[in-house]
């Protein structure tokens, strides 16, 4: 296929993830009914598409492809047949994207894709946000996840037009309160998301440095749909991962495979001992709402061996060994820790999505999304395959050069 053509498809595709859910939502609003289905087959058509970006003749993505679907076939069986397809979707998105940006390897396409991203996010954001009513009459987002079922009217005591539950908090916002109780949500109907999208953003701006062309627009976009949503677990992050800018390189990869287990240990145990049935709505309270969900986990469904109806989307960490069995779980995990890098400075980048990764699986599975995740793991396969031309290098006379200044 021409280069061209895969290139139109990849950034098709990274869009499209992006929107779809905010294209289906007008279309159930002012055109016709939609279902679930419609959602999952425009799904399978994004992944579909992706996954010819990222097919070439190299082994590697087709052997990942075929390790994962026979371990997923084995834990159905071991559940007497119970499929969740679910799952294998939440590790085909990762798989294709990732594969996709690294066939590619232009990260100068990472940062087009960033900022139209970023202002398509912002548009649709400031209209919410400004005409709200307006929106609404198009957007009807609480009609929409009625019609795929995801929520039941029960749930919105009868409400059949609005935004999402959690567009409006019940207590003030933390950023900007003159801003009122509004958080916006965006393309992404739901504000969880704009937080996601926005550590996203930060990340792969403070990765590219100067090299990134709109590194100040990026900053921007990023900060302001913090703003827009009220996005604390935005905020914080950004604030985390910049702290640990410096540390990247310092952390061996060793550290970084058994850090999600540590956490799991530590969480368990605070919730055995303190036996806690969740907290309030804020990052404390939702530690403990993980603590209180591993602990009501049977050892057959961490297993892998049994599914279970208990919620568990507020908790990464339990949805993930619920979907998985802590053996998918570790494995999945040390493949993304391990990732080959050609390039050393690659690894900042990679260590700010693990940060991003381990802060959202304490409180949240909403890194599964294709909403988010596409663009994520673009970049990631995209930071990690790409070498540097010779010719942008600096000369090793250069390099002595400039040591000798700086020894001075």
């Amino acid at each position: 296929m021409a280069p061209g053509l895969i290139r139109l498809l990849a950034v098709v595709t990274v869009i499209a993830a992006l929107v779809f859910n905010f294209f289906l939502c007008f279309v159930n609003t002012r055109v016709m009914h939609i279902t679930d289905g419609y959602v999952m087959l425009s799904e399978m058509m994004i992944v579909g598409t992706v996954f010819i970006v990222a097919s070439t003749r190299r082994a590697p993505l087709y052997l990942l492809l075929g390790l994962f679907v026979s371990y997923m076939l084995l834990i159905f069986a071991l559940r007497g047949g119970q499929l969740n397809l679910k799952s294998v979707r939440d590790i085909l998105i990762p798989i294709a994207f990732y594969f996709a940006g690294a066939r590619l390897r232009d990260p100068r396409l990472g940062d087009r894709l960033v900022l139209a991203s970023g202002l398509i996010v912002i548009a649709a954001g400031l209209f919410e946000y400004l005409a709200v009513d307006t929106y609404i009459s198009y957007f009807n987002v609480i009609g929409y996840y009625l019609a795929r079922g995801t929520v039941t009217a029960d749930q919105l005591f009868g409400a059949t037009q609005g935004l999402f539950i959690s567009g409006t908090r019940p207590e003030p916002r933390t950023i900007l309160p003159f801003l009122g109780q509004h958080r916006v949500s965006s393309v992404f109907l739901e504000p969880v998301s704009m937080g996601n999208f926005a550590v996203i953003v930060y990340a792969w701006t403070l990765y590219r440095g100067r090299a990134f062309k709109g590194f100040w627009l990026g900053l921007i976009i990023a900060f302001a749909v913090i703003v827009l949503a009220d996005a604390r677990f935005g905020l914080y992050s950004c604030v985390l991962i910049t702290v640990l800018y410096p540390f990247y390189n310092l952390v061996p990869r060793l550290a970084w495979t058994v850090l999600p287990f540590l956490l799991l240990a530590i969480l368990a145990t605070y919730g055995i001992m303190t036996g806690t049935g969740g907290g309030a709505n804020d990052l404390a309270g939702r530690f403990m709402v993980t603590a209180h969900i591993l602990t009501q986990l049977p050892a057959a469904v961490v297993l892998g061996t049994e599914q279970t109806t208990q919620f568990t989307a507020d908790s990464g960490l339990a949805y993930s060994l619920t979907a998985f069995g802590i053996f998918g779980f570790v494995v999945l995990w040390a493949i993304l820790v391990h990732a080959p890098s050609a390039e050393a400075r690659a690894w900042r980048f990679h260590c700010m999505v693990m940060v991003y990764l381990l802060l959202l699986m304490l409180i949240s599975d909403s890194f599964y999304s294709i909403k988010t995740a596409a663009l994520l793991w673009f970049l990631l396969g995209t930071s990690n395959a790409y070498r540097t031309p010779a010719a942008d290098k600096p000369s090793a006379g250069v390099t002595q050069a400039r040591q000798s200044v700086l020894a001075r």
